[in-house]
C-alpha cells in the first residue's frame, strides 16, 4: 500500500512538474518563443507561447500513456503470462516518465534562454544507460525489450541477447552522456546516431548467430 502510494505521488509529481514550471514563468515569456531547434540546437521555428503550452500537454500526454502501456503489459500481452517481474517494470514505467519530465522542462527553458544543447545530450545518453540497466531483468514480451523473432521463439536467446545489450547500451548511454558534454551539438548529433545504431545491431547480430548456432547444435 505504502509503495502504491509513493509511486503515484512520484508519477504526479513528474507529470506536474513541467506544467507547474510553465506556469511559474509563463508571465516572463516573450509572445514568441523558440519551438523546433535544428541539429545545431540552435532555434529554427519560432511561434507565440500559448503554442508552448499545447506542446507540453502532448508531452506529457505521451508520458502518461507510455507510463499506463509499460505497466498493463501483463494484462494485454499474451506471451507475458504474469512471468514479468511487476516492480521492475513500474520502475521502467517512472524511469521513462521522469526523463521524458527532465526533457520537457529543458524545451520550456531553453524556449526563452537559447543554451547550447549539451545538457539534453547528457539527458538522452544518462537515459539509455538507465533502460540498458533494466533490460537483463525484462522477461520475454511482445512490447518492452529486443523483440526479434528468434528472441521471442527462445527464451534463453531472449535472456543472453538482453545480458549483452544492457552492456552495450549502458555504454553506449554513458558514452553520449560524457561527449555530450565535450563535443558541440553539431557533431554530437552525427556521434549519437552512431552509436544508436551500433547499441541497436550488435544486439540483433547476436541474437541472429545464437539462433544460428542453436539451430547447427541440433542438427
Amino acid at each position: 500500500m505504502k509503495f502504491l502510494y509513493l509511486k503515484n505521488l512520484i508519477l504526479v509529481m513528474f507529470l506536474a512538474a513541467p506544467l507547474i514550471y510553465l506556469n511559474m514563468v509563463y508571465d516572463i515569456l516573450p509572445e514568441k518563443v523558440a519551438l523546433h531547434f535544428g541539429a545545431d540546437m540552435q532555434p529554427d521555428r519560432y511561434g507565440p507561447k500559448s503554442e508552448l503550452c499545447t506542446t507540453i500537454l502532448i508531452l506529457m500526454g505521451i508520458a502518461l500513456a507510455s507510463y499506463l502501456l509499460v505497466t498493463n503489459l501483463s494484462k494485454i500481452d499474451p506471451k507475458n503470462q504474469n512471468l514479468q517481474s511487476q516492480g521492475i517494470i513500474e520502475k521502467l514505467g517512472l524511469t521513462i516518465v521522469g526523463f521524458m519530465s527532465l526533457i520537457t522542462l529543458y524545451i520550456i527553458y531553453s524556449s526563452y534562454n537559447p543554451t547550447s544543447g549539451q545538457l539534453l545530450f547528457v539527458m538522452l545518453g544518462s537515459l539509455f544507460a538507465v533502460i540498458g540497466n533494466f533490460m537483463n531483468n525484462i522477461k520475454p514480451n511482445y512490447f518492452v525489450g529486443i523483440r526479434l523473432p528468434w528472441t521471442l521463439e527462445n527464451e534463453d536467446n531472449w535472456r543472453k541477447t538482453h545480458q549483452l545489450g544492457g552492456k552495450v547500451w549502458v555504454i553506449g548511454g554513458l558514452l553520449i552522456a560524457v561527449m555530450g558534454f565535450l563535443l558541440s551539438p553539431v557533431w554530437m548529433s552525427k556521434i549519437m546516431l552512431a552509436i544508436i545504431v551500433i547499441m541497436v545491431f550488435v544486439p540483433a547480430i547476436y541474437s541472429y548467430r545464437h539462433y544460428q548456432q542453436s539451430k547447427m547444435s541440433l542438427k
